[in-house]
């Protein structure tokens, strides 16, 4: 296997990355392919700085603005893999009258043999600025193309584990269904 090697700044991406993941699935119109790449990318993300093996998925939003003789695409999408964590901001113009433009910023790019490109300030408004994007009508979109193994047989077959040495997925449920039995 392998581990990133993290910074600060890559650890509030990668926060910021698992709060957006959880607000998509939030949503009701995904499908269950959808929801399933989300699952890869939060797994992934939450084993960080561990690399998930077989992971790559990429998920965002697009927020379209048309106007009377223009559109405007901003895109907002980040890519867990089992070799880098990226977050890309593209906008596009298009106006009949003056021509189209094309702005791409990948914003951070972290891979797993040390390279690293980031830009703090990206940080400042990224989760606002998705936020705005969905409050406006944004459309959120994800590509999963993850092969992981998720071992869940080394977790469900030994029964005698105490909750401190479960993963965390499943240290949640375990709480959960403690307080519910106690009450």
């Amino acid at each position: 296997m392998g581990t990133f090697e993290l910074t600060d700044d890559d650890v509030r991406m990668i926060s910021i990355a698992i709060h957006t993941v959880r607000r998509f699935l939030t949503n009701p119109q995904l499908t269950g392919q959808e929801v399933i790449g989300l699952g890869n990318a939060l797994y992934a993300l939450e084993r960080l700085p561990d690399v998930t093996l077989g992971a790559y998925s990429e998920f965002g939003v697009v927020h379209r603005n048309m106007g009377e003789n223009s559109l405007w695409v901003s895109d907002i999408s980040f890519l867990i893999s089992d070799s880098k964590l990226a977050v890309s901001i593209r906008d596009r113009s298009i106006d009949t009258e003056i021509g189209s433009d094309r702005y791409v910023d990948p914003g951070w790019l972290v891979e797993l043999g040390g390279y690293r490109k980031a830009n703090p300030s990206l940080l400042l408004n990224l989760y606002d600025d998705i936020t705005e994007y969905l409050n406006s009508g944004a459309k959120i979109t994800v590509s999963d193309y993850s092969k992981i193994d998720y071992e869940w047989g080394r977790y469900l077959s030994h029964s005698q584990q105490t909750a401190a040495e479960l993963p965390c997925v499943v240290k949640r449920k375990v709480a959960f269904l403690d307080k519910k039995h106690d009450s």
